[in-house]
């Protein structure tokens, strides 16, 4: 008779415990889809072509020109290192093709590589007039040293 009480609860218990355990393992897994569907997603819709990478950090270039922060600055490289990406699978897709496809993406891509050129002398010309402007101000207005006090004289 002890056996048939036991034997419900235990069953019970196993019942409630796999629930638990399962469940665990489902919490587990929904908190990975958010980031599967982060990488999973610019591959499955094909992402944006060379021409909008172009523009998007011809903007950030922009951004970071009118508003030279250390944040804008990462950004503008990031769009800058997307596009050179985006140059990249357009050089390969080149490589495999042949016939008048061919010669059209060549012109894209030959298109693609100059904008590239220019965006990085953009670029680099941004960073030289920011680099410029902080030196200005630093000569301009130094850190006043005298009006640091010492510890040791009061």
């Amino acid at each position: 008779m002890n056996f048939f009480l036991s034997f419900p609860s235990k069953a019970l218990y196993c019942l409630i415990h796999r629930q638990r355990i399962f469940y665990s393992k489902l919490v587990h897994f929904q908190s990975l889809i958010p980031l599967a569907l982060f990488f999973l997603l610019p591959v499955l819709v094909g992402g944006c072509s060379g021409e909008q990478r172009a523009h998007f950090a011809k903007d950030k270039i922009e951004e970071y020109k009118q508003n030279p922060t250390k944040e804008n600055k990462q950004e503008a490289q990031a769009a800058l290192a997307e596009l050179d990406a985006s140059i990249h699978r357009l050089e390969a897709q080149v490589s495999r093709e042949s016939g008048e496809t061919k010669r059209s993406d060549q012109q894209r891509l030959n298109e693609l590589k100059k904008q590239r050129s220019k965006l990085n002398t953009d670029f680099t010309k941004a960073e030289a007039e920011t680099l410029l402007n902080n030196l200005k101000n630093f000569f301009q207005n130094p850190p006043l040293l005298e009006n640091k006090k010492d510890n040791k004289n009061p």
